[in-house]
């Protein structure tokens, strides 16, 4: 009765992860300290990095803005620091992972926002979209870039789009991110 009980908890718990939304990373390269901006995540191929609940870009007036929100951890105290300094990020990178329809145990990169030089408008604790309180950053990039990945109908990676803009040139500015 125990070996079922526990059988029936874990098969409803593998159920419940594959209808799990989308995974959302942040790896920031900071202009104080390269050892900064750690997170909390434990995820494979992540771990240590930011992981984030919420990711919104918004463009106004010769200007991208790109607001994040995560559970706070060591890295909230960077980009509060950041912030208090009148320091810029010299780059960033969210991959945003979603389920492989293909093979529901393993995820894959769904897209890719990559951006250069961006000041830290604001970082404040706030509510998420899931009740918790989380650490809310708002950044103006100078650069920044989305990088879209399409995949055939047996999930093999055909191609990547990516198209951004270069602020300060008022250009059109796509990039393949650095690995950092």
């Amino acid at each position: 009765m125990k070996k079922q009980l526990t059988l029936s908890v874990i098969s409803i718990l593998f159920s419940f992860y594959g209808f799990s939304q989308d995974l959302t990373f942040g790896k920031f390269l900071g202009s104080i300290n390269t050892t900064k901006f750690v997170g909390s995540s434990v995820y494979r191929g992540y771990e240590k990095q930011v992981e984030v609940i919420e990711a919104t870009t918004t463009g106004q007036k010769q200007t991208t803005s790109l607001e994040i929100k995560f559970n706070p951890c060591a890295a909230s105290v960077d980009f509060l620091t950041h912030t208090q300094l009148g320091k810029n990020i010299m780059q960033g990178q969210i991959d945003v992972l979603e389920k492989n329809p293909y093979n529901q145990a393993f995820n894959r990169i769904k897209y890719k926002i990559y951006f250069e030089d961006a000041g830290i408008v604001s970082c404040n604790d706030t509510r998420a979209c899931n009740g918790s309180t989380a650490t809310t950053v708002i950044l103006k990039p100078q650069r920044i870039c989305w990088i879209y990945y399409t995949y055939d109908a047996n999930g093999k990676q055909l191609s990547v789009n990516s198209n951004g803009i270069d602020i300060r040139s008022g250009r059109a500015w796509a990039i393949t991110p650095p690995n950092f």
